[in-house]
């Protein structure tokens, strides 16, 4: 694995085929998320963590994941912009009046300052969790 920092709170992770066979995975253990390949993915965003000099969030994390001919290229963040991204493109999935709610959290998260950003993303996390 080779890790490279991106920004503040978001690092690539570049697993090669090599890589995989080691951890005795396959590309599809990782796209379909079998238990091998969620325990790969877990550990690969601990280590891509561990490899910044700070301290993460634990909030907000989103993951996107390109597949190439030689490797798959990972990418960790905990990063408000990203985390919006992935709830704007989640919004086309909803019925319209649960889309109009998102959209109306993702403008006050849009809004507010980093702190009160991540206290509404851990409130809106943990009551998605507890459904």
């Amino acid at each position: 694995m080779h890790i490279v920092e991106e920004d503040l709170y978001k690092v690539s992770c570049r697993i090669d085929r090599q890589d995989m066979r080691q951890h005795g995975i396959i590309l599809d253990d990782l796209m379909n998320r079998t238990p091998l390949g969620k325990m790969f993915l877990k550990k690969a965003a601990e280590l891509s963590k561990e490899s910044t000099d700070y301290e993460w969030p634990d909030c907000a994390c989103s993951m996107k994941m390109d597949i190439y001919n030689d490797h798959v290229l990972v990418v960790f963040s905990e990063r408000i912009d990203d985390y919006l991204y992935n709830l704007k493109t989640s919004v086309a999935a909803l019925s319209k009046e649960q889309a109009d709610q998102m959209e109306k959290m993702i403008a006050f998260i849009s809004m507010a300052d980093e702190d009160e950003a991540r206290d509404m993303i851990r409130r809106f996390e943990e009551n998605v969790r507890g459904v």
